[in-house]
């Protein structure tokens, strides 16, 4: 009996022991999928609207977008509508042809694919007062 009682725990320790390490894998490629957004999410920056105006910031300086993100992404304190107005090297601005909703509390990606060194501000379509953190 003891032979026995032996080797079921030797058995059952290997399994155990190798589900481990197969899964070590899996969640090694999870934490580094984490950190990039962690990157991202870590160098951001705080902003504070004042009521009157639809714009951040209005007037500048404004905005730059970094390595740090591939995207432009905003979290409000409050529920907004927002879009991102770009600042082309030839002048002027345009926006996006229509806003997106971002809710309290949620990162929310207004923009994608931006190149490291673009000059963007936000219209977030309301003049009421508004603040959170962005990521670019």
């Amino acid at each position: 009996m003891n032979i026995r009682k032996a080797a079921t725990a030797s058995l059952f320790s290997a399994v155990l022991l190798g589900g481990v390490l197969a899964a070590a894998p899996a969640a090694q490629a999870q934490t580094s999928g984490e950190t990039g957004a962690l990157s991202c999410y870590g160098s951001a920056k705080s902003y504070s609207k004042p009521a009157g105006n639809r714009w951040y910031p209005q007037g500048g300086p404004y905005l730059t977008s970094t390595s740090n993100c591939t995207d432009i992404n905003i979290k409000p304190n409050t529920t907004t509508s927002i879009a991102v107005c770009w600042l082309p090297s030839s002048g002027g601005s345009y926006c996006q042809g229509s806003y997106k909703t971002a809710p309290a509390g949620q990162w929310t990606v207004v923009a994608t694919d931006v190149k490291d060194g673009t000059h963007f501000y936000f219209d977030f379509g309301s003049t009421a007062a508004n603040s959170g953190v962005w990521a670019a």
